[in-house]
């Protein structure tokens, strides 16, 4: 076991066996899809992806953040009503995306924000969408969870509905029939418990939380945490054997990219290759929107990067 800052820390893992991934940091981020600093912490991850090239591996742990909002709301608001106490705490969590924005500027629109509602009141139909699109195809279900946020807090869709994560679905290009089944027949229920169960035995309480682990170490981390941190507990957790390399500014390298994240912000290229701001991250991207390999989608306080189909 390992104590970092004072960080309570998961007990060793046993090993796999499996040379190549004991050779890897592995960063598991116990999160919600609706969370907004987890969203908020996609340039960070970029900028990991980047700096330490294939010595990175990423995994999602569904932790539930609101098993029902109703637990949120004002018990004296609730007492006039579901709704009225719905009407007065919505606005509410609306402003806390957008006080979340300041974290690395990822846009935010809250704009006629109906996340919730008195048929909609847990964020569980989003960590069983996750579920399901990861019985589906493992190898997509973390797009389709950067599509998810990006549904949910830069497009201000009411994600919570079966509609509006199956539009998702397609928009990732995941088997909508098998999506549904396993969505639907009970197996991405008994995932997200096995998820669940996993968040309540390492104590996790507030999220979100990472478990970083290399080979039969591991360190729990219970806060929300930057690109220098995490820096530092990997040189620590790994005696200085892997460490981050500044990436070359090149097309080539951005292509890559963008290849593995069809959907990204400028902010995620702008902080995994250090440019100076979003407009110098415009002119470098110029050429592959003329070679029509990408496009820019306008939302509101922003734009995204899109990676055009063949």
């Amino acid at each position: 076991m390992i104590l970092w800052h004072g960080v309570s820390a998961g007990a060793p893992l046993t090993s796999t066996g499996d040379k190549t991934a004991m050779d890897k940091v592995i960063i598991t981020t116990f999160t919600d899809p609706m969370m907004g600093l987890s969203y908020e912490t996609e340039p960070v991850f970029r900028q990991l992806e980047i700096h330490f090239g294939g010595r990175i591996e990423f995994k999602y742990n569904m932790s539930l953040l609101v098993d029902d909002v109703y637990r949120f709301t004002n018990p004296d608001d609730l007492n006039v009503s579901k709704e009225y106490a719905l009407s007065r705490y919505l606005p509410e969590l609306a402003r806390i995306y957008e006080q979340e924005e300041a974290i690395s500027g990822m846009p935010v629109n809250m704009q006629n924000f109906k996340l919730f509602s008195t048929e909609y009141t847990s964020s569980e139909p989003l960590n069983l969408a996750y579920k399901a699109a990861q019985l589906t195809d493992k190898s997509t279900a973390d797009l389709f969870l950067y599509n998810l946020r990006f549904a949910t807090i830069a497009e201000c869709l009411p994600t919570t509905h079966l509609e509006e994560i199956i539009k998702v679905v397609r928009k990732t290009k995941i088997d909508e029939e098998k999506f549904l089944h396993y969505y639907q027949n009970g197996e991405a229920k008994a995932a997200l418990i096995k998820d669940l169960e996993h968040t309540r035995e390492l104590q996790i309480y507030t999220l979100p939380a990472y478990l970083i682990t290399y080979r039969d170490k591991s360190v729990l981390v219970k806060r929300l945490i930057g690109y220098e941190t995490f820096v530092q507990i990997i040189d620590e957790l790994t005696k200085g054997k892997i460490k981050p390399e500044k990436p070359e500014k090149t097309l080539d390298n951005s292509k890559e990219l963008i290849d593995k994240h069809p959907l990204i912000s400028p902010i995620e290229i702008k902080t995994a290759f250090d440019f100076k701001n979003l407009d110098e991250v415009k002119d470098f991207i110029e050429p592959l929107i003329k070679q029509g390999f990408i496009t820019i989608i306008e939302v509101y306080h922003g734009w995204f990067i899109k990676k055009l189909e063949k």
